[in-house]
């Protein structure tokens, strides 16, 4: 018997309910201006790190439980609306994750990729919560976590960092 205990925890209820707000704000987006998309990605992304970090630890799960939600399309739909709010300001940076991390190599990725990243496995796991069946959402819960320390928690600092630099960037900075 596994723990789904830790589903309903608050910890966990509280990362979905920000996980939720994330998802929404991004596929809302382009109704929003380009300087509302950015404020609003600046406040939203670390609570977002933050309530990872806070989400119990799952020891123990049925694999067989393990679903993904967002395809392809879903995530190229991401990618461009995100792109296309950002304009110019979609610059490729050097990502360093967990399938690279013992070598020199980086990846070149665009922020608005970034964005689609943190989209996917933050869509998979509200999918799984959406079901409502504990099984799968602990597996969610396991594979959201598992996620965040390989591979998304670095790509939302990324993005955090570089959407700073672009909101208080300065008139010195755009002549350079």
């Amino acid at each position: 018997m596994y723990n789904t205990e830790l589903i309903y925890t608050k910890e966990t209820i509280e990362f979905a309910a920000v996980a939720k707000e994330f998802l929404s704000f991004l596929e809302s987006s382009q109704a929003s201006s380009k300087d509302e998309f950015i404020d609003t990605s600046l406040k939203i992304l670390p609570l977002l790190y933050l309530k990872a970090l806070q989400l119990p630890k799952v020891e123990d799960f049925d694999d067989d439980f393990s679903e993904k939600f967002v395809d392809e399309a879903t995530w190229s739909y991401i990618q461009q609306i995100t792109s296309a709010k950002l304009g110019e300001d979609d610059q490729y940076v050097q990502v360093q994750d967990a399938t690279v991390m013992n070598s020199l190599d980086s990846l070149n990725v665009g922020l608005s990729e970034l964005y689609a990243d943190l989209y996917q496995d933050i869509g998979d796991f509200i999918g799984a919560f959406r079901l409502g069946i504990d099984d799968t959402m602990l597996a969610a819960l396991f594979y959201c976590q598992e996620n965040f320390k390989t591979y998304w928690g670095i790509r939302n600092l990324i993005l955090l960092k570089n959407l700073h630099e672009i909101k208080f960037k300065t008139e010195d900075d755009i002549d350079l």
